[in-house]
C-alpha cells in the first residue's frame, strides 16, 4: 500500500516581492493551501481559520497546531473534534443503534462510534411502545422520540422486530417513515372500517328500529295520518298533583297516583280525567295507546319545582277507562328523586311510531368495501371486504384496511434470486434476497412515491450491481461483501435515492 501524504514534508512558497529573500519568501503547508482554495471555491464557505474557536455552526481550521487541524463542533460531546473522512463525507450513511436494555417506552442503546447530530440511525425495537417514548444513548443522554411536527410518537410506532429509521437533531430523535403516514389510504381505510361496522350494526338492529324504518318508507294514507297524530301528541305535557295513595280508584280532580309507593316498582298509573288546571284531559290521555307497536310511548313524570325529580316509564298497554279516570300499564325505565304527596308535576308523553310492514320489495344495498345484503324477505348479512397485506402493497382499490393488515404489510418479502432479480415495489417495502449468481438488481416496477424500499442482501460469493434508477450520488454504489440492508427512498418512478447501508442484527 502506498504511503499516505506526509503533510510535514510538503510546503508551498509565496513571494510578496519581486525577489526571493528572507523577508519576501513565505512558506505555507500544502494542506492549508488546499483548504483555503476549497473555501475560496465555496466548498468550505463556512470554514474559519485562526487560533480562536469560531461559532459552533462553523468549521474551524485550528492554527494552534502545526500543521493546522480542521475541526467540527460535536454537540453531543460539547467539544471541538478533528474532522474525519466519516464526518466529512459520511453524512448520508445510516448508522445502527444497538438496544442494550430498557423498555418499550424507555429504550436504552449503546453509543455508536461518531455519534452526532444531523445523522440517520437505524434501530430494531425489542418491545412495542405504548405511549410517549425516549431513547437513552449510554454515556451521552436521554432524548425524546418525536414525529417531524414535534408531537410524541403514538403507541406501536415502535413494533418488536420492525426496523425504524430515525434522524437525530441533537436534541431529539425524529421518526423518518411514521407508520401513521404510510399512506393516506390507511386513514381513509380506518374511516371506511368504522362506517362498515356501523352499517353492519344497523343491519342487525332492533325490531323496533326496523319497524320504524319500514313504516317511514310506507306511503299508505293510514300511516301518514298516524304520523301526523304522533307529531301532535309528542309534546303533550299535562299538569297534575301527585298522591301517595296506591289503590286503583279515581284519584280526584287534578290528581294522579301510582300503584306502588316506590316509583321504580310501579306498573300502573291512575290519572283523573281533569288536570290540575281544571281542563278535561281525556282527549289527550286516550291517544296515549294509539301506536301499534308494543311500546306505545314514553311517559316522564317530572317535578315542576325540581328538575332532578323525574321518573320515566314505557307505556306498554291500552289506556283503560276507569270511569272518571284513566289507567295506564307501565314498565319502569329509570329516574331519581322522591315523589311528594300533593306536589305539582308534569306528565310528559312521547308517542312511538306505528309498526310497519317489511316487504321483500325493499333492499339492503352494500357500498364500497362491503359485501352481502339483499331484499328484506329474509335475514341478511353485511360483511367487510377486508384487504390483505398484498392488497395494501399493491394499492388495490375498494378494500377495507384494518390495523393488523397494515402492520403485516411491513413484513419482509423475498425477491427471486438470479442474474437480473426483478424488484416489484408493490410487493413490499421490505425485501430480502440471497444471491445465487452475480446479480444486477432490476429497476423497481410499480413505484410507490414517497415510500421506503429496504433490500436485505445476503451476497455469498457473488457481486451486487444496480439498475440505473438506483441513485447513489458522487460516492457511487457500495461494495457489498457481507449481509447488509440497502435503504432507498422512492422520489419518482425512475429515481430511488440511496440512504445508506445497515448491518442486520
Amino acid at each position: 500500500m502506498a504511503t499516505e501524504f506526509d503533510n510535514s514534508l510538503h510546503w508551498g512558497l509565496f513571494l510578496t516581492g519581486p525577489t526571493l529573500t528572507s523577508e519576501t519568501g513565505k512558506y505555507v503547508r500544502v494542506s492549508e493551501l488546499v483548504l483555503s482554495a476549497l473555501r475560496a471555491a465555496g466548498v468550505f464557505s463556512n470554514m474559519v481559520d485562526g487560533i480562536v474557536a469560531p461559532a459552533t455552526d462553523k468549521l474551524w481550521l485550528d492554527k494552534n497546531f502545526d500543521p493546522a487541524v480542521l475541526k467540527e463542533w460535536d454537540a453531543t460531546g460539547a467539544s471541538w473534534v478533528p474532522m474525519t473522512y466519516g464526518r466529512l463525507f459520511g453524512r448520508a450513511a445510516v448508522d445502527k443503534l444497538t438496544i442494550t436494555g430498557g423498555t418499550g417506552n424507555a429504550v436504552v442503546v449503546s453509543q455508536p462510534v461518531g455519534f452526532q447530530a444531523d445523522r440517520l440511525y437505524l434501530m430494531t425495537p425489542t418491545a412495542d411502545n405504548s405511549a410517549a417514548t425516549t431513547i437513552t444513548v449510554s454515556g451521552v443522554g436521554t432524548y425524546g422520540v418525536k414525529y417531524g411536527d414535534g408531537s410524541n410518537i403514538e403507541a406501536t410506532e415502535f413494533k418488536t422486530g420492525r426496523q425504524a429509521v430515525l434522524f437525530f437533531t441533537g436534541v431529539r430523535f425524529e421518526v423518518i417513515f411514521p407508520l401513521k403516514e404510510l399512506t393516506s389510504a390507511v386513514l381513509a381505510a380506518q374511516a371506511s372500517a368504522g362506517a362498515a361496522a356501523a352499517s353492519q350494526s344497523a343491519a342487525a338492529g332492533s325490531e323496533s328500529a326496523a319497524a320504524t324504518s319500514a313504516g317511514a318508507a310506507s306511503t299508505s294514507a293510514t300511516n301518514a295520518a298516524n304520523s301526523a297524530s304522533a307529531a301532535a301528541n309528542s309534546v303533550a305535557a299535562l299538569p297534575y298533583n301527585f298522591s301517595t295513595t296506591t289503590t286503583d280508584a279515581d284519584p280526584g280532580a287534578g290528581i294522579f297516583r301510582l300503584n306502588n309507593a316506590a316509583p321504580g316498582s310501579a306498573t300502573a298509573a291512575y290519572i283523573d280525567n281533569v288536570d290540575s288546571d281544571g281542563v278535561a284531559a281525556t282527549g289527550v290521555l286516550d291517544t296515549w295507546d294509539d301506536s301499534t307497536t308494543t311500546v306505545r310511548g314514553v311517559l316522564t313524570i317530572r317535578s315542576k319545582t325540581n328538575a332532578t325529580i323525574r321518573h320515566t316509564y314505557n307505556v306498554t298497554g291500552s289506556v283503560v277507562d276507569g270511569t272518571g279516570y284513566r289507567k295506564l300499564t307501565l314498565a319502569y325505565v329509570g329516574g331519581s328523586g322522591t315523589l311528594t304527596n300533593g306536589a305539582a308535576h308534569w306528565l310528559i308523553f312521547s308517542r312511538t311510531g306505528d309498526a310497519g310492514e317489511v316487504t321483500s320489495a325493499r333492499q339492503i344495498a352494500t357500498g364500497t368495501g362491503l359485501t352481502g345484503g339483499g331484499n328484506l324477505g329474509a335475514d341478511r348479512t353485511i360483511a367487510i371486504d377486508k384487504a390483505s397485506a398484498a392488497n395494501l402493497r399493491a394499492g388495490t382499490a375498494d378494500k377495507v384496511l384494518t390495523p393488523d393488515i397494515a402492520l403485516s404489510a411491513m413484513d419482509w418479502v423475498a425477491i427471486t434470486a438470479g442474474a437480473s432479480p426483478a424488484v416489484d415495489h408493490a410487493a413490499g417495502v421490505n425485501r430480502t434476497i440471497t444471491h445465487s449468481a452475480n446479480a444486477t438488481m432490476g429497476n423497481p416496477t410499480n413505484a410507490k412515491l414517497g415510500w421506503p424500499l429496504n433490500i436485505d442482501i445476503t451476497p455469498g460469493a457473488f457481486t451486487t450491481s444496480w439498475g440505473s434508477n438506483f441513485k447513489f450520488g458522487i460516492a457511487g454504489a457500495p461494495s457489498i461483501t457481507a449481509r447488509r440492508i440497502a435503504h432507498f427512498l422512492c422520489r419518482d418512478a425512475s429515481t430511488y435515492l440511496f440512504l445508506g447501508l445497515s448491518e442486520p442484527t
